[in-house]
């Protein structure tokens, strides 16, 4: 309850809601000035996926070996935080999700771009 509790925290003192993204899913190379945020966009746009079916998000980190960041990785309905992840410049982590709305928020103080998608 308390990593929720953070998150909506951090969201709403980005002046982030679940219907403005700062970036999309998939997004590529994006740099992370502090902290970016990432959401997939509605549903109407995809697929309608069985609630089994697994999927993946797919953080990949692009800068020096020495460049950390932290990743959580939540759903837009604000019930699940999955996090925090470490990931270190030339890194990818994947973490599976179901087939809700899933968003990423990265932190970073060192200069570093991301990739962030979904398999």
């Amino acid at each position: 309850m308390r990593k929720i509790l953070i998150l909506i925290v951090l969201l709403s003192g980005m002046g982030m809601t679940s219907v403005s993204a700062q970036n999309p899913i998939p997004s590529y190379n994006v740099p992370v000035y502090h902290v970016a945020n990432f959401q997939e966009q509605s549903k109407s746009n995809k697929v309608n996926y069985n609630s089994r079916y697994k999927r993946a998000i797919i953080i990949t980190a692009n800068g020096a070996p020495s460049s950390i960041a932290t990743v959580y990785v939540y759903s837009l309905d604000l019930q699940d935080m999955l996090g925090p992840f470490t990931l270190v410049g030339g890194e990818t982590i994947s973490v599976e999700i179901d087939s809700r709305d899933w968003g990423v928020l990265v932190e970073s103080d060192d200069h570093i771009t991301v990739d962030v998608r979904i398999e």
